[in-house]
């Protein structure tokens, strides 16, 4: 079995509704994407690995292939993006059989 070829970096916390790492967690797992969890270290100044990837100690970071996105917000952008538009299409108002405007 090969490895999933997304990562997730995330703080410690054991839980998916404490943090933005957890957010990010549960959009990965309602879109049923396979992905590693990677857990880095509390303090931010032993977070080697997210400096080199994004330049800054924060996380949540997914690595998505050759993508590398930190920033919950702007994770869960791109994964809407990515993998999720058919769930984001909404039905257009006033489709057929509508007749505002119709000539009888």
């Amino acid at each position: 079995m090969t490895e999933p070829r997304r990562v997730l970096y995330r703080c410690g916390t054991r839980t998916n509704f404490l943090c933005p790492c957890g957010a990010t967690a549960r959009r990965l797992k309602k879109l049923g994407l396979e992905y590693r969890t990677e857990r880095v270290r509390r303090r931010r100044a032993l977070r080697p690995e997210i400096v080199e990837l994004t330049g800054l100690p924060h996380v949540p970071v997914l690595v998505d292939g050759d993508e590398v996105i930190n920033d919950s917000r702007r994770i869960l952008e791109y994964l809407d993006w990515r993998y999720g538009a058919e769930e984001r299409e909404l039905p257009e108002s006033g489709g057929e059989g509508s007749t505002i405007g119709a000539d009888e």
